[in-house]
C-alpha cells in the first residue's frame, strides 16, 4: 500500500510539473505573439525603429523564423533609408544578414530572395566564382524546397516504394507486376535523390561558415591579423564572406571571389 502511495505522489508531481511547464511555455508564445504583432503593427506605421526592436525581441524569445528574419531585415531596411546619410548606422549589412538568414531557413521565400538582390547592389561585394554547370545544377534543384520538404519526400517516396514492392510480390496479374516494378524502382531513385538533396541542404545548414560583414561604411581587410599589416581590401557593409578561422580577436575570411585577408571578428557575423 506505502509502495502504491509512492507512486501516486510521484505521479502527481511529475504531473504538476508538466502542467507549470506547459503555463510557462504557453506564456511565452502569448508574449512573442504579442512582440511579433506589436512589431508589424510599428512597421505599417513606418516606426521602424520600434518594429527592429520588437523583432529582435522575438528572436531573442527562441522564437525564430524565416518570416521573422524577412521582416527584420525589412525593417532595417527602411530604418537606414531614414538617415540623412543612408545606411550610417549599419543598416544594410544587417538586413542583408536577416535576408540571408531567411533564405537558409526557407530556400524558396522568392520575396526574401528579391529584397537581397535588389540590396546586393548597394555593396562593393564581388560575383562568385561559378560553380560550373553540374553544381549549379544541384544547387539551384536541392534549393527547390527546404530540407524538411525533402525529408518528407523520400519518406514519402520509400512508403509508396515499399507498397508497390509488396503488389509485386503477391500479385498474380503480369502487367499489375510490371507497373509495380518500374513504379518502385523509380521510387526507389526519387527516395534515393531526394535524401541526398536533404543531407546536402542540413549539413549546409548546421556546418555553415558563411558570414556577412558589418560595419557603419567600409571595414579594412588585411593581410595578417595585425593592424599594421597591409590592407588588401575594404569591403563595405553586407559583404558576404566565409569565415576560415579564428585567432584572438581576428577571424581569416575569404570572399566569394576566392581572395582571403584578416577582420576583427567584431565585424563579421555568422548567418
Amino acid at each position: 500500500m506505502r509502495v502504491l502511495n509512492n507512486i501516486i505522489k510521484v505521479f502527481i508531481l511529475v504531473a504538476a510539473t508538466i502542467s507549470a511547464y506547459s503555463g510557462y511555455a504557453h506564456e511565452g508564445v502569448r508574449e512573442a505573439e504579442a512582440e511579433w504583432q506589436r512589431g508589424i503593427e510599428a512597421y505599417s506605421a513606418k516606426d521602424y525603429a520600434t518594429a527592429k526592436e520588437a523583432f529582435e525581441r522575438v528572436e531573442a524569445m527562441g522564437y525564430a523564423s524565416a518570416d521573422l528574419y524577412y521582416n527584420l531585415g525589412n525593417a532595417y531596411l527602411k530604418l537606414g533609408e531614414q538617415h540623412d546619410k543612408r545606411y550610417s548606422e549599419g543598416e544594410l549589412g544587417r538586413a542583408i544578414l536577416n535576408y540571408r538568414r531567411a533564405l537558409k531557413l526557407d530556400p524558396t521565400m522568392e520575396d526574401a530572395r528579391y529584397n537581397l538582390d535588389i540590396v546586393h547592389d548597394y555593396t562593393n561585394d564581388t560575383e562568385p566564382i561559378p560553380n560550373g554547370v553540374m553544381g549549379s545544377m544541384w544547387l539551384a534543384v536541392s534549393g527547390i524546397i527546404s530540407s524538411n520538404g525533402w525529408t518528407a519526400t523520400s519518406i514519402v517516396s520509400l512508403i509508396a516504394a515499399l507498397i508497390l514492392i509488396m503488389f509485386y510480390l503477391l500479385s498474380s496479374l503480369i502487367v499489375l507486376r510490371k507497373v509495380a516494378f518500374f513504379s518502385s524502382i523509380f521510387l526507389i531513385f526519387v527516395f534515393v535523390l531526394s535524401t541526398a538533396f536533404a543531407i546536402s541542404q542540413r549539413r549546409a545548414s548546421e556546418q555553415s561558415s558563411e558570414a556577412v560583414i558589418l560595419s557603419n561604411d567600409i571595414c579594412p581587410v588585411h593581410a595578417s591579423p595585425d593592424n599594421t599589416s597591409k590592407v588588401i581590401r575594404q569591403p563595405s557593409q553586407g559583404v558576404s564572406v566565409k569565415i576560415l578561422r579564428n585567432h584572438d580577436t581576428w577571424s581569416e575570411i575569404e570572399f566569394v571571389d576566392g581572395e582571403k585577408g584578416w577582420i576583427t571578428s567584431k565585424s563579421v557575423e555568422l548567418i
